[in-house]
């Protein structure tokens, strides 16, 4: 079954069969006859009860096997127990949605019986959701295919809407459509994998984005299982215009262990898949509630032509905050210009032409909030704007908001209502409008960031075989003695200082080990760091060692790497060395391959950047070429090369070069 095949039978499906029917409402298989007909699901019903020929109205069949045609979708509303028996008769089927719980976040055997179930899924030909999965729901065809409490409502509250949602947790899946209902918003789509045995989500995230109804694909999720699909998808989506924002949940160790207790999953470190979302330009989240703020902001924004943000509000604090806000969260706030300023200041009382401006008293008048913020977003200063509306009159909200709401701006123009109840009236109206309006200072700075990032729609590189030598990158290789003559013949011959290392089969992190003294500026201290390293071959039984001398280049150091990692596919790493790496952990991740330039936004995010560009007299170091061998590094694992690390890279004031690497 292709993508578009999955899409279609998983949320457009001209019928549905629930397996389990019972004619209990509080059991799994009642609930959801239940929702599909409270939602109008316009297509076929069908029930699978050996037991029962008619439940309410609904032909019930013995199995799955005896329904008229092979159904588009079938829900497995039985116990895990019996689940392995209903995908067996779900040959033709186009998808099957697996409820139960107990399988491979369960322990050994769960996780056996969850293989089986993907095997089998795989054998008959079906695809599996599941198993743990919260289901599937899809307002705008009355597709309710959930036993999720968040479809407890009426049904005129389970609205469609622009966003759509892909979940690892049914739980915080049922909280968003709850939050939604509750400011009179909707989600296009939701779909709960769960343990993701076989539709992951990548496969999830593409479906979703497909339909015409979505802008903005919401994706919560607790690790990524398969990295390749999900970089895939994630540029897909862009493809098609549409917009994606991550939460990532259990980014702690304590949070990691969770994660794989909760669905059995392979813990990914979160500042790896960080840096996954941020290298593909998919706007992320610490909560899902500030995720949805930010989903549903870009939803209803129009696209942004650059990352100039200009910030127009009357309240000293707010101005303090946001300016905060963007510098933690890397938004460009650049100062309005000389002839905005002077536009500005006729209209300000005690406040500051600057960015964010600050009104000060807004005794001129309700309409004078909205003039000013057109004039900044008319400016040509700013790509986008944001209208921070903190406390006011209640008497001036209906007009504030009709100004807002009247504007033609040529630029999008965004909303933080931080007026508090007394404004509540004019938060319902904006939203009720369709403008992109939030409550949460972080979502609304997150959702500008977001406006103006590129989005990763991705890159044909082609893959580089060979060795680090062949692809131009500098490695100080040395000279490689068997005794400690040979050792200090070889440190005579290189020049003191020097660097003397333990070279033996399979040692790979020598510094570890403590396996590397550096900076050795006479025969004596070579031969202190001999007899030690010496001992450390003895100690791990190293047989056939050697040792390595090279050149002591002191200098500014990177680390370089990239690896083919079990659950992510390709993936590439730059960081700063020494002790940015082992105590600050500075360090940034991408999915492989990565453009030069793609390359140095990389390097750009590092903490430590500044030192690249030098540090109390030193030359500054050359980035560009660094960015050349960051994109060859990552270019070699999506060919026959598994891993790939140069640990330290040296700028030494003149050139870059490795002096420790591994090619596996």
């Amino acid at each position: 079954m292709n993508q578009g095949d999955l899409a279609d039978r998983l949320l457009s499906p001209a019928n549905v069969a629930i397996v389990g029917l019972s004619s209990d409402p509080t059991k799994h298989g009642g609930r959801l006859l239940a929702n599909l007909r409270r939602l109008g699901f316009g297509g076929d019903i069908w029930g699978v009860n050996p037991r029962r020929p008619h439940i309410d109205g609904v032909d019930v069949f013995p199995t799955v096997a005896d329904l008229p045609i092979a159904p588009d979708l079938v829900v497995a509303a039985v116990p895990a127990s019996a689940v392995e028996s209903v995908v067996m008769e779900c040959a033709g089927v186009g998808a099957v949605i697996v409820f139960g719980a107990g399988f491979a976040e369960a322990g050994p055997e769960g996780k056996a019986s969850q293989d089986r179930l993907a095997l089998l899924a795989a054998r008959v030909g079906t695809r599996l959701i599941g198993p743990n999965s919260g289901g599937v729901i899809r307002p705008a065809i009355g597709l309710g295919a959930s036993f999720l409490t968040c479809l407890d409502r009426p049904p005129e509250q389970i609205r469609s809407g622009p966003v759509g949602l892909v979940t690892q947790s049914g739980g915080t899946g049922s909280f968003l459509h709850n939050l939604a209902a509750a400011r009179g918003q909707g989600l296009g789509a939701s779909v709960s994998t769960g343990n993701e045995a076989d539709v992951g989500l990548g496969e999830a995230l593409e479906a979703v984005a497909s339909l015409e109804e979505v802008r903005v694909v919401l994706v919560v999720l607790e690790t990524i299982r398969d990295g390749r699909s999900f970089v895939t998808a994630v540029r897909k989506a862009h493809r098609l215009g549409k917009r994606v924002v991550a939460c990532r949940l259990g980014v702690g160790e304590t949070g990691s262990r969770m994660t794989v207790s909760h669905t059995g999953a392979i813990a990914v470190p979160g500042a790896v898949t960080d840096g996954f979302f941020r290298s593909l330009g998919a706007a992320s989240a610490e909560t899902p509630a500030e995720a949805f703020d930010v989903a549903s902001l870009l939803a209803a924004a129009e696209p942004a032509a650059g990352s100039r943000a200009g910030i127009v509000t009357h309240s000293g604090g707010a101005a303090i905050l946001l300016a905060d806000l963007a510098d933690r969260l890397d938004v460009d706030l650049p100062p309005p210009g000389e002839q905005l300023r002077a536009s500005l200041e006729p209209l300000l009382d005690h406040g500051i032409a600057a960015n964010p401006v600050d009104m000060g008293g807004i005794i001129g008048g309700p309409g004078r909030f909205a003039e000013v913020v057109d004039l900044v977003a008319r400016s040509g200063d700013y790509d986008m704007v944001l209208a921070v509306s903190t406390a006011h009159p209640p008497a001036h909200t209906a007009q504030r908001v009709a100004g807002l709401i009247g504007l033609d701006s040529p630029v999008p123009v965004l909303h933080l209502w931080m007026a508090g109840d007394q404004g509540a009236a004019g938060l319902e109206q904006l939203r009720g409008s369709g403008q992109p309006v939030t409550e949460e200072p972080r979502a609304a700075m997150r959702a500008l960031h977001a406006l103006g990032t590129v989005p990763d729609s991705g890159v044909e590189l082609p893959a580089l075989t060979g060795g680090l030598e062949e692809w131009g990158i500098p490695l100080e290789t040395g000279v490689v003695a068997a005794d400690f003559d040979g050792v200090v013949h070889a440190a005579e011959q290189i020049g003191y200082p020097v660097v003397l290392k333990l070279e033996a089969p399979g040692l790979h992190h020598r510094s570890e080990l403590g396996a590397v003294r550096v900076d050795l500026r006479g025969r004596a201290e070579v031969e202190e760091a001999f007899g030690a390293l010496a001992a450390i071959a003895a100690d791990i039984g190293a047989v056939g060692a050697g040792f390595r001398v090279q050149r002591y280049r002191p200098g500014v150091e990177i680390i370089v790497g990239a690896i083919d990692h079990e659950a992510l596919g390709p993936t590439v790493t730059v960081g700063m060395g020494g002790v940015f790496a082992e105590v600050l952990r500075d360090v940034v991740f991408a999915p492989a391959p990565v453009t030069e330039d793609q390359a140095r936004r990389l390097i750009d995010q590092l903490r430590g950047r500044p030192l690249l560009d030098g540090f109390r007299g030193a030359p500054p170091a050359d980035v560009d070429a660094l960015a050349g061998f960051v994109s060859k590094v990552s270019r070699a694992v999506i060919g026959p090369v598994r891993e790939v690390e140069i640990n330290p890279l040296i700028w030494d004031g003149e050139s870059w070069v490795g002096v420790d690497w591994l090619v596996r």
